[in-house]
Formats: C-alpha cells, structure tokens, sequence
C-alpha cells in the first residue's frame, strides 16, 4: 500500500485494515482506492461530531461503482453473526463487476474495540463502518441487522431486504435456502435486467434508536 493510503487508512478507526487481503483486492491500486472510499463515508458518518443533515450524505464517490451493498450489522446480532460467510462470498464473486459493499454498525451502543473484535474474529471482508449519528440509518430507513441496501452509482435504491430465506423468525431457520433476494438482484442489475423482487422483509435484530 502506498503513502497515500497509509496515511488515509490511519485515520479511519474503525476501519480494519487487515480485511483488504490478496483474495479480495487483486492490485495495489484498487486497495488505495477502496480505503478512500471508505475513509470518505467515515468522515460522513462517523469521524465528526456533527449529526450531517438528512438528505445532506454524498454519495458522489459511488460514480465509478455499478452499486454498492450497505448491509446493517451488529457485533452482538446472531444473525448479523451467521450472514458473515454469505456476505463474504458475495462479496468476493462480485468485486470484479464493481460492486462495493460496506458493514455499517449504527448507533454508539458498540465501542471501537467491539467493532474492530467483530470483523476479525467473522473474517468481514469489506469495510465495516460505524453510523454513530444514524446518517445512514436514516438515510435508507434501516430498522434490523442484517439488512441489505443496494443502490446504484447514484445512490438510487435497487433493492432492500433480506439476504435470501435462511432465516425465517428467531430461533427458526430453514434447512434449504430457496431464495437468494440479494444474489439475484445483483446478478439482474449487473446484466441490465430488472430486478424481479425489489423489497423483502428483514428477518435479525432491531436497530435500537434512543428517543
């Protein structure tokens, strides 16, 4: 990694840099250009005191990307916990058609000791950014962990929900998947099709809000 990226990635707390492994980011170059990227949604959420405005988040450094995962975590979720693998896999099948995906934990209920404990010990293979002001939250209307946004380049929404039907209440899960809602909704965006299910029900742990 070069200076630039050194000096940016010491900046991002929160941000492990120990996740950007040869498996998942192939040259020197998109290393540096994902922890800008990434260092630039911490400065939006979670490196100022200031609650950023809603409506007010710039997604402008989307413009290169054909869409980007947000998917709401939590380190104490067992669901956010058992969706690591799958998260991980999607992640690596689809970083060579320029998708991005970003963890976000929302809210201060997590320290960053907690955040950074979380992705190492579930392997998170993409960035995990912490929401202190619930910018995100707010901005995509995020109630559980994990859900899943997606949105194109300009941050138009693609798709939001569940990440498949493994889950379907507390305690109760399927032994088959049979719907897999964010893998085809990716495969139908990057092929320029509609995307057939726009919005399932998230099945995890609630976001907890104060007041």
């Amino acid at each position: 990694m070069d200076s630039i990226a050194d000096g940016l990635e010491s900046k991002c707390r929160y941000f492990p840099p120990r996740q950007f492994g040869a498996t998942v980011i192939n040259s020197r170059r998109n290393m540096k250009n994902t922890v800008i990227l990434a260092c630039s949604f911490l400065a939006l959420v979670g490196c100022t005191t200031a609650a950023p405005r809603k409506g007010s988040l710039d997604f402008s450094l989307l413009g290169d990307k054909k869409a980007a995962v947000f998917v709401f975590l939590a380190p104490d979720c067992p669901f956010s916990q058992n969706y690591t693998l799958t998260l991980n896999d999607l992640q690596a099948q689809f970083a060579a058609d320029s998708v991005a995906f970003y963890g976000v934990v929302a809210g201060t209920g997590f320290r960053k000791a907690e955040i950074d404990e979380f992705a190492q010990a579930y392997k998170i293979a993409f960035p995990v950014l912490p929401d202190r002001n619930f910018a995100l939250a707010d901005f995509f209307h995020a109630m559980k962990t994990p859900e899943a946004f997606v949105v194109n380049s300009r941050a138009d929404l693609i798709y939001k929900g569940a990440t498949d039907n493994w889950a379907a209440d507390f305690g109760r899960h399927r032994r088959t998947i049979t719907e897999h809602y964010l893998l085809d909704a990716l495969n139908s965006w990057i092929r320029g099709d509609e995307v057939p299910i726009k919005e399932t029900e998230a099945v995890g742990c609630f976001i907890e809000r104060k007041g």
